[in-house]
């Protein structure tokens, strides 16, 4: 556990003092403006992840200077006091007030989460994190009166984060100069929308976490994977990977800073003000962050005898044949969710319009869909 801001810390002391020959309330608590308001906040993941970085801890920062200091947090990471994907679960119960929640990792709970991995023609960490923020944002019905956060998440408060930088193929050396190189190949699938587009392309896919996919690379257990190249160095593939194609997008890994709706009433409109307009102030950097970071892997790994491919320089069968699979999942996917009575037509077409907002790309058949 590390005390966050500790610029804020005598200043909390005094003003807890001061609280207390008042007669003032718990420090952990949250009802009155200017008590001071300490939060435990977590994230599975490690204290140099992008994520924790540059978004959940500028938050922090943001919402103590706003504030004066009255909010202070204390922070796990790591795995220290909530592992992934559990960060959801630990706000519901109060083990934790604030989190990084990743809910493509629970898609029994959050089935449409996973929307922001469909694949792309084109896109970049500011367009689908632009896209993600007015999703979770939008007001529009998208069933039963209910938008598309309200049928997600409707038991959390939710502050949108930017997403990953595009998911590309990398291998510890496997070229795609063929169909027949795409067809049987090994990748590590990150979500159930890989595990279709593989399936769709011929490519064996292999179900894991991220912390132990090092681990198999190494012994030749598969031969790459799905992965945002920004997001290397948090495990080390960039000492593995060999060869990447870039130019096309498998779609970007979302995240969001929650609290249980509860715990947001229980606060005083002052704080609810003070992280509202914090989210607006880190959420730009924070995705950048993520493309600031494969600009400086890439050349790194080129050093190493890395090669990246522009997906415009296969063999025009090689394009051909990942296109067609880009196109399948979109409505793969949809029929899922319209199997287990879900929105899936809406909620593809939603993110599709969303993107295209922002400068994103798909193919022409997922244009069409109506």
């Amino acid at each position: 556990m590390k005390k966050h801001g500790s610029r804020y810390l005598a200043a909390g002391a005094a003003m807890t003092l001061l609280l207390a020959g008042c007669g003032g309330g718990d420090s952990a608590g949250g009802g009155s403006e200017g008590e001071t308001i300490t939060l435990r906040a977590a994230t599975g993941l490690s204290a140099q992840h992008a994520w924790w970085e540059a978004s959940m801890v500028p938050w922090m920062d943001r919402v103590e200077e706003l504030t004066d200091g009255q909010v202070q947090f204390e922070t796990f990471t790591g795995g220290e006091l909530v592992s992934v994907p559990d960060e959801g679960d630990a706000l519901q119960s109060g083990t934790v007030d604030v989190a990084l929640v990743l809910p493509i990792y629970q898609p029994d709970q959050f089935p449409m989460a996973e929307v922001t991995m469909l694949p792309l023609n084109h896109s970049d960490t500011l367009i689908a994190s632009n896209a993600w923020k007015k999703l979770l944002e939008s007001e529009e019905e998208l069933a039963d009166g209910q938008t598309y956060s309200e049928m997600q998440f409707g038991d959390f408060k939710v502050f949108p984060v930017s997403t990953t930088q595009e998911y590309s193929i990398s291998t510890t050396g496997h070229e795609f100069n063929s169909v027949s190189d795409v067809e049987g190949t090994s990748l590590r699938t990150p979500s159930r929308i890989h595990e279709m587009y593989a399936a769709k392309t011929g490519i064996n896919s292999v179900t894991m976490p991220a912390v132990e996919i090092y681990d198999a690379l190494s012994r030749g257990t598969f031969e790459g994977a799905f992965y945002s190249i920004a997001d290397w160095t948090g495990y080390g593939f960039q000492d593995l990977f060999r060869y990447t194609v870039t130019g096309i997008n498998f779609g970007h890994f979302n995240a969001f800073i929650g609290m249980s709706q509860s715990r947001w009433d229980e606060l005083p409109e002052n704080v609810q003000e003070a992280m509202t307009q914090a989210n607006e102030d880190i959420f730009e950097a924070g995705a950048q962050e993520w493309m600031d970071r494969a600009e400086a892997i890439i050349p790194e790994n080129e050093e190493n005898g890395g090669k990246f491919v522009e997906f415009s320089e296969l063999d025009q069968e090689v394009q051909d044949h990942f296109n067609t699979g880009i196109e399948d999942t979109w409505t793969d996917y949809a029929k899922l969710l319209e199997d287990n009575g879900l929105p899936g037509n809406e909620v593809v077409k939603m993110w599709r319009d969303l993107l295209i907002e922002e400068g994103g790309e798909v193919p022409e058949a997922v244009m069409n869909l109506e």
